[in-house]
């Protein structure tokens, strides 16, 4: 698909607070503080400015007569050894009932599984979220958590976290209100320095949105036209077997969505049902729909981008391999690839040469272009699916959802090469977006810009609820590319999944 913002370089960064009002607790462990602390667990010792445990499982240090609800939390933050964890208990109760007993919420890194993790431990450990990043045994990290109601938003970087710093996890916990704060380490010595903690307030504009934005829509794609937003989704009521046409919503700001009924309509189109997973393209005046209709990609068309859309031809498209999840898009030379799936080992991702028809491709130029063969791509099924192409910088982002839509396991990825067809190297870090405990089935998506185009938005949908697939619902986030420490392409950045109030996009109004 032709993105205009495909040549951006960085997306406008997500002004948040950076500091709290009041101090609540300072150390730079200069010294020996017995009086602030108590410790369970380890041998805990301070020297230089460093506060370090060695020994023990689950070794905690605990703030002396510190309860804290609203809060801001910065610390460094360093794991001694491969499959350390190193971080912080917060919101916490029952610190000194022994070691590593806690009932409250905890955030850290793990050297060498390359993990940050949030859980909570209630009737035993609850995982919330996680993520995939490059974690280093015996390397410094600055850990930040901010606490204010029920969103909490976790930030690790090795470099000092400022306003242009994006939280890991955005999301919201309503168990724990306040609590205790403890420094802890698992399965391994761990060290920290320079604790700041201050109070917090939410900081967010007058206007904002919230997750889910819609609710009915699943696959989304979404077209920038004229200054309007055009939403194309497949239509989840019951269960997506059973739908019988492609569903379109309106929007003026990305935010708030007017239902605009079916756009196409089984009786327009070859196939009776799963009408899933549309995408659009406009030539000359002429607007394209692709779609899957039992399991075969479609192409219809219409003089508008509300439709109705028809086919002028009732037949699927050829070859018979073209499946489901079509995307097709344009280079700078104006020539169109067309990207879909097909079912080989798993779900494969392939792709070619979209002909100037629009409505066939170049059977000559089909290959591959990545299959499911990494285990986040594997729960509950082996799906590689609903290809976004992004180009930056001149490299190509080939960007899917991976594992089966109904697990809770289902994530976004991406791959990159230095042409559209590939050869493609997986990100090394992927899933960069994944479900977690308060957003099951982020995965499948698109892009779009803001109405200024100075951010890169991503539209995708999630799950009804955390035990029920349909009806799926539509989200929105911020997408940004950041610098490679290690000097490869720049990395694709996900805001999200977020269920917590966000700034509108960047000049939206309601």
């Amino acid at each position: 698909m032709n993105r205009s913002f495909r040549h951006l370089l960085v997306a406008a960064a997500l002004v948040l607070p950076a500091i709290g009002d009041e101090t609540l607790f300072e150390s730079n462990f200069t010294k020996p503080e017995p009086g602030r602390w108590e410790t369970w667990g380890g041998e805990w010792s301070v020297k230089d400015g460093v506060f370090s445990v060695a020994g023990g499982q689950g070794a905690k240090a605990g703030i002396k007569e510190l309860v804290a609800g609203d809060f801001q939390l910065d610390v460094e933050v360093l794991a001694g050894a491969d499959g350390t964890q190193a971080g912080v208990v917060f919101r916490a109760g029952g610190l000194a009932e022994g070691i590593d007993a806690f009932r409250g919420e905890y955030a850290g890194i793990t050297a060498g599984r390359n993990t940050v993790t949030w859980g909570a431990v209630d009737d035993g450990w609850r995982p919330i979220a996680s993520r995939s990043m490059e974690v280093k045994a015996g390397t410094w990290y600055h850990l930040r958590i901010r606490a204010v109601g029920e969103n909490v938003r976790v930030y690790v970087d090795e470099e000092e976290i400022g306003a242009g710093t994006w939280p890991l996890f955005d999301g919201v916990e309503p168990a724990f209100a306040k609590g205790g704060i403890a420094l802890r380490s698992l399965d391994g010595p761990a060290s920290f320095r320079n604790l700041k903690i201050t109070t917090a307030t939410a900081g967010l504009p007058a206007e904002t949105y919230t997750n889910p934005v819609r609710a009915g829509g699943a696959d989304p794609v979404v077209l920038h036209h004229d200054g309007k937003y055009y939403a194309y989704t497949t239509y989840t009521p019951d269960h997506p077997r059973m739908v019988r046409g492609i569903r379109l919503y309106t929007s003026d700001n990305l935010v708030d969505w007017a239902d605009r009924g079916f756009v196409l309509k089984n009786e327009d189109s070859w196939g009776d049902s799963r009408f899933w997973a549309p995408d659009i393209v406009e030539k000359d005046g002429t607007f394209y729909l692709y779609y899957a209709a039992d399991e075969r990609m479609c192409v219809a068309t219409a003089k508008s981008p509300l439709g109705p859309f028809r086919q002028e031809k009732e037949a699927p498209m050829e070859p018979g391999s073209i499946r489901i999840d079509g995307h097709v898009f344009e280079d700078d030379d104006g020539q169109r690839y067309f990207y879909y799936v097909t079912f080989g080992e798993g779900n494969e991702i392939w792709g070619g040469k979209l002909n100037d028809d629009l409505v066939s491709v170049d059977p000559g130029t089909l290959k591959r272009m990545v299959k499911p063969d990494q285990p986040w791509e594997r729960h509950k099924g082996a799906v590689t699916e609903g290809t976004e192409m992004l180009k930056h910088k001149g490299v190509y982002y080939l960007t899917y959802s991976g594992s089966h839509f109904e697990s809770p396991e289902y994530a976004m990825g991406y791959a990159t090469s230095d042409h559209p067809l590939g050869p493609w190297k997986k990100h090394e870090f992927n899933p960069v977006m994944k479900s977690t405990a308060y957003a099951h089935g982020t995965a499948h998506h698109c892009f779009t810009e803001s109405p200024d185009g100075k951010e890169i938005i991503v539209v995708y949908h999630r799950h009804h609820t955390l035990e029920e697939t349909e009806p799926r619902a539509l989200s929105i986030d911020r997408v940004r590319f950041v610098p490679d420490p290690a000097g490869g392409p720049d990395i694709l950045q996900v805001h999200g999944p977020t269920s917590s109030p966000q700034p509108l996009p960047s000049g939206a109004r309601k």
